[in-house]
């Protein structure tokens, strides 16, 4: 069993990131998650990422913040478990850009996430090895 820490690096923070990733990115939809995601070059640093994301869930839908809260809780720890599926894009040589929005007008449980998070960061792995085979 590896290390299921998050760690700073892996989490998407920078600007100039964020409007690459939103303006060049490919959109997937896994209820109640959509996943914008973008493939780039492995960069420079003490620990290479697979991934490095950020979660949005919208005052627009989820009016509460102890309830917005509570969902980006959910979904980091869903991403958290589930990150390992996307190892075959390391071997590639890749970093993965991902922000998964929410798109749902109200809370969920843990397991409907979980779900949702699986399907798209397999969609994610096999689209972003799929793209340096050809």
């Amino acid at each position: 069993m590896g290390d299921k820490r998050l760690y700073k690096s892996e989490k998407l923070c920078s600007k100039l990131e964020i409007d690459r990733l939103y303006a060049q990115g490919t959109s997937i939809v896994a209820y109640p998650l959509r996943a914008v995601w973008l493939a780039v070059p492995a960069g420079e640093g003490k620990h290479p990422v697979a991934a490095r994301f950020l979660i949005s869930i919208p005052k627009k839908r989820i009016r509460h913040a102890v309830d917005r809260v509570l969902l980006r809780r959910r979904t980091r720890e869903a991403y958290r478990l589930n990150r390992d599926l996307l190892n075959s894009v390391v071997a590639q040589g890749k970093t993965v850009l991902i922000g998964f929005n929410w798109v749902s007008n109200e809370e969920r449980k843990y397991t409907t996430i979980e779900r949702s998070m699986r399907e798209l960061l397999n969609k994610i792995a096999t689209a972003a090895t799929n793209d340096n085979e050809q």
